[in-house]
């Protein structure tokens, strides 16, 4: 066997307790076959293989984004962009300049508003009615649990006032019935999202191949999906048909209170579908909304009266269905925001054998140690998102805080109290709810803060992760949460060809520098999928 890849003179870091640290990597197709100093791995070349020269180069494994929504972040994270805009004056001028920029008639579309834009007022379409010049609008809060649309919107989508859902999701009225524009909850945004002209099957694959070369080139090879479905299966088997799949993806299928039963009894009855880069075995609940709205689930209610129900009207259907899944093999990841719906989602793990090191938690945003302590004996993985630390400010000022006590608030993140604890800590973005470059999730696991804010003191009292921790909970964590620890998450011989080169050392250098350290070349089951203009081809 002769390797079709090699990178010698490097300095790499393989995640394998075995050998952490060697010279030089070899890959043969999709798998590694050598990994060691310069000469071991210069005897598994011959003249057909390609060797990269890897002084100076830093290598990892692929890194992992544990929780994302690819197809829909690709689609979602176009028109405006709202990131970072915090006042409504600032985003009143970006929608007329989209305004003047699109067809007569379009429709105006953005993503990533962040509720303090409207200075602690609650929502109301008057504030976009008049920029928007007549043209509906529809924006995306920046965690997609909520959507703004303006009058124009409302009347286009027959909204005239309040609907009854099935689950907690709601269209806010005013005091005499009109809809305000606000959609808090997925069912009540699909309601304005069904009447947005789509785009064609040429257009959204496009959109979707560029995501997933943007995210290669920030060292990502490979995601879990949080949001699965048989239009989203269909699309991940089109790529790789294609050769456009250039991740490997663990699927996880939503099931919400509204699934058709139906859908649910042919999907746990059939095998799980499957490529040779993605495969379905894994399904995502909601157990709870989120904190700024008030639809996260807490142990007692938030500061105005929110926070007191789950998204499941019926818990012991919730929990059958739980039970299902698990009974059928699937891998479960269940979101749960509030320090109430992490105790309730773990409770029902505790009554389910065989659930220790199968299942996670997603988000835990506010736990105490308590709740944190349980998740190593109960073998729960903690799937967390450090960067989301970016809409908390460290004096509790921001809108999330402001609706919880101040220990909700110490216990923020907790990150780090969960690795400390011993819980498999999964690491990830939430894209397009947050950005995926995982450099930027590395600075805030170890500085308890977003890069782009100006102070410097860390958000709540959970401690960082250390640069180790941190990688593992992008590389061979993920792969165990997935089932993958014994083919994914370290540069080992047998393991899949996922590697990424650095500019220094992700795991020890300044996290401070990390957001703008380079990445030199990133290799995706063999292939590479990325390579920075100063690396020679040759």
């Amino acid at each position: 066997m002769s390797a079709t890849l090699a990178i010698v003179g490097a300095d790499v870091r393989t995640m394998d307790p075995q050998r952490p640290r060697a010279s030089a990597v070899a890959l043969d197709g999709d798998t590694i076959i050598a990994v060691g100093d310069d000469a071991e791995i210069r005897e598994v070349c011959d003249g057909a293989t390609e060797i990269l020269d890897g002084r100076g180069w830093h290598l990892t494994p692929g890194l992992t984004d544990g929780h994302q929504h690819l197809l829909e972040g690709a689609t979602i994270a176009q028109g405006i962009d709202f990131d970072r805009v915090g006042t409504l004056d600032r985003a009143r001028t970006l929608v007329a300049a989209e305004r003047d920029r699109v067809e007569p008639g379009s429709w105006l579309y953005g993503y990533a508003l962040e509720y303090s834009t409207f200075g602690g007022r609650p929502y109301h379409h008057t504030m976009f009615d008049d920029v928007s010049g007549g043209r509906p609008m529809f924006v995306f809060a920046l965690d997609l649990h909520t959507g703004f649309a303006n009058a124009e919107a409302l009347r286009l989508a027959g909204v005239t006032g309040a609907r009854d859902f099935s689950d907690s999701s709601s269209i806010v009225v005013d005091d005499e019935g009109r809809p305000t524009g606000e959609l808090r909850e997925r069912s009540a945004v699909e309601v304005v999202l069904a009447a947005i002209p789509p785009r064609t099957p040429e257009q959204t694959r496009a959109l979707q191949i560029e995501a997933l070369r943007r995210q290669n080139a920030v060292g990502l090879t490979a995601i879990h999906q949080m949001d699965g479905d048989p239009d989203a299966l269909d699309a991940f088997e089109a790529l790789e048909a294609e050769d456009a799949l250039t991740m490997t993806v663990a699927v996880h299928n939503i099931l919400t209170p509204t699934t058709e039963s139906d859908y649910i009894d042919e999907l746990l009855a059939t095998p799980p579908r499957s490529g040779r880069r993605w495969r379905s075995d894994g399904v995502k609940f909601w157990l709870d909304g989120v904190i700024e709205t008030g639809t996260a689930w807490l142990e007692h209610a938030d500061d105005r009266g929110g926070g007191t129900e789950p998204n499941w009207p019926s818990l012991p259907e919730w929990e059958a269905l739980v039970r299902r899944c698990h009974d059928a093999g699937r891998r479960i990841a269940i979101h749960a925001i509030g320090d109430r719906a992490v105790r309730e989602t773990l409770d029902v793990y505790s009554r389910i054998d065989g659930a220790a090191g199968r299942h996670r938690i997603e988000h835990i945003e506010t736990a105490p140690d308590q709740i944190v302590g349980r998740f190593r004996p109960e073998g729960i993985t903690a799937s967390v998102q450090p960067i989301h630390m970016r809409w908390i400010a460290a004096d509790f000022s921001d809108p999330w805080s402001q609706r919880l006590d101040h220990d909700q608030c110490q216990h923020a993140m907790p990150s780090g109290d969960l690795s400390a604890a011993g819980a498999l800590v999964v690491l990830g973005s939430d894209w397009p709810v947050a950005p995926y470059d995982p450099r930027l999730g590395i600075f805030a696991a170890q500085l308890r803060r977003s890069p782009d804010v100006d102070d410097p003191a860390p958000v709540g009292a959970s401690r960082p992760l250390t640069g180790e921790e941190t990688l593992a909970g992008y590389t061979i964590n993920a792969a165990r949460a997935v089932g993958e620890g014994d083919i994914a998450g370290m540069l080992r011989p047998g393991y899949r060809a996922d590697v990424v080169a650095w500019a220094d050392d992700i795991a020890t250098c300044n996290p401070v520098d990390v957001p703008e350290l380079p990445v030199l070349l990133t290799v995706q089951a063999g292939r590479i999928v990325h390579r920075a203009p100063e690396v020679d081809p040759a």
